[in-house]
C-alpha cells in the first residue's frame, strides 16, 4: 500500500510539473512571425478635397539594410463592394516609401481622390539585412474621401 501511494504522489508530482512549464514550452516553441520584422501598419487618411492619403509604419527587429513598403496599390470603390484598382506606387517609383540603415520608418503616399468614393490600399512591406529580408502583405481599411480634413 505504501509503495503504490509513493508511486501516485510520484506521477501527480510529474503532472504538476508538466503542467506548469507547459505554457512556457508552448511559448518557447512558437515561430518568431519574422526575423527582420516586428510590427507593421497602414491606414488610409481623408486630407479634403478628395485627397487620400496612405500613411504606414514598419518596426524592424534590428536596424536593417531597408525598411519600409515596397509596393502599394490603391484601390476605388463607389458602393464599398467593387474595387477598381487607381494607382501602384514602388519604392523605384517613390523612394520615400523604403528607409535606409534604421530600425524603424514610417512614411506616406498622396492620392487625389474623388469626393464620395471609397479608397484602399493593398500594401506589400519589407525588411531587409544582407541581401535577405522578408515580406508581408495585407490591406488597409476602407476610407471615404470628403471635402474637409478628417
Amino acid at each position: 500500500m505504501h509503495k503504490n501511494r509513493t508511486s501516485l504522489f510520484r506521477i501527480t508530482a510529474l503532472l504538476l510539473i508538466i503542467m506548469l512549464l507547459c505554457p512556457v514550452l508552448i511559448t518557447a516553441a512558437e515561430p518568431r512571425a519574422s526575423l527582420y520584422l516586428s510590427s507593421y501598419q497602414a491606414y488610409p487618411y481623408s486630407a479634403g478635397l478628395g485627397k487620400i492619403q496612405i500613411y504606414f509604419d514598419v518596426l524592424g527587429v534590428t536596424t536593417l539594410d531597408d525598411i519600409g513598403a515596397i509596393r502599394l496599390s490603391i484601390y476605388e470603390s463607389t458602393d464599398q463592394i467593387n474595387w477598381t484598382l487607381k494607382a501602384t506606387h514602388t519604392n523605384d517609383t517613390t523612394p520615400s516609401m523604403l528607409g535606409h540603415n534604421t530600425y524603424v520608418y514610417a512614411s506616406h503616399v498622396d492620392y487625389q481622390g474623388v469626393v464620395g468614393r471609397y479608397y484602399k490600399a493593398y500594401i506589400c512591406i519589407w525588411g531587409g539585412k544582407d541581401g535577405d529580408g522578408d515580406t508581408r502583405y495585407f490591406w488597409t481599411g476602407i476610407k471615404k474621401a470628403t471635402l474637409l480634413a478628417e
